[in-house]
């Protein structure tokens, strides 16, 4: 069985080497993102836990379906490491970022978070519950990512992680917008000026150490996330939360001040 048909034969081919390459240049790293993601979709069981208390908490019900978000992001995320498709895999992790500044947006102003909704879903709750959180009347309110992280991390003693994260969120859309040199697993430079383009994505052993780094940071700040939102239902996940956090504070000093 392949994954694609006869005429993409030869890009089936390069994305398994690809991929064997990653895993023997990256083996606890990959290793550790994979216990990371199976985590990620366990927890997801949380859900059965917090249905009678999300009617009286928006931001319960708005984080889990945030959560689920990522949990499947992240997954696709891993396949464009393991098949080298880098600037694929840093537009996924923008949005990845995003949502979970929403959470902690979410967490801190659960009013914010019933306007998120639409008209539809805040029908479902109690009439106590819309009477709290709705008082505004708005629905489906967007909120910029700018402004979210402003108010996430605002205060003093927060302003060096703003900056840390605004740096690291502005790198990631480098790949989002319309940037030419953002495909690297696609592009070849030559002496003369030229680039070449190649029509599969190649491995490269230095980019794909920023992408295992930079999967394994957003694979842990989906994780920070969901603990302030789930804290109280996280019993039977301890022992492998603590796991995760400790294979991941061990591996990431290897990709700080990269």
């Amino acid at each position: 069985m392949t994954l694609f048909g006869a005429n993409l034969a030869e890009v089936e081919a390069r994305l398994m080497e690809n991929q064997k390459k990653t895993k023997e240049d990256f083996p606890e790293e990959t290793l550790t993102i994979e216990f990371g993601l199976a985590l990620l979709r366990d927890l997801t069981l949380i859900s059965k836990d917090t249905l009678k208390d999300y009617q009286t908490k928006p931001n319960l019900f708005t984080n889990l379906n945030l959560f689920a978000r990522n949990r499947q992001l992240l997954l696709n995320g891993y396949f464009c490491t393991l098949s080298s498709s880098y600037g694929t895999q840093f537009v996924i992790l923008r949005t990845v970022f995003e949502n979970n500044n929403l959470m902690r947006y979410f967490n801190k102003k659960p009013q914010c978070a019933f306007k998120w909704l639409s008209k539809e879903i805040q029908e479902r709750f109690p009439e106590e519950t819309k009477l709290k959180f709705g008082t505004s009347g708005k629905y489906d309110v967007k909120f910029h990512p700018t402004t979210v992280r402003e108010k996430v991390f605002e205060g003093t003693g927060n302003e060096k992680v703003r900056s840390e994260l605004e740096t690291f969120y502005h790198q990631l859309c480098d790949y989002t917008h319309p940037n030419f040199m953002g495909w690297r697993e696609l592009v070849i430079p030559q002496k003369n000026g030229v680039e070449i383009i190649l029509n599969m994505p190649r491995y490269e052993e230095k980019t794909a150490k920023l992408a295992v780094g930079l999967l394994l940071f957003s694979i842990n700040l989906t994780f920070k996330a969901y603990v302030l939102t789930f804290k109280n239902y996280l019993v039977v996940f301890l022992d492998q939360l603590k796991e995760w956090n400790d294979n991941y504070t061990r591996l990431i000093a290897k990709y700080q001040g990269n």
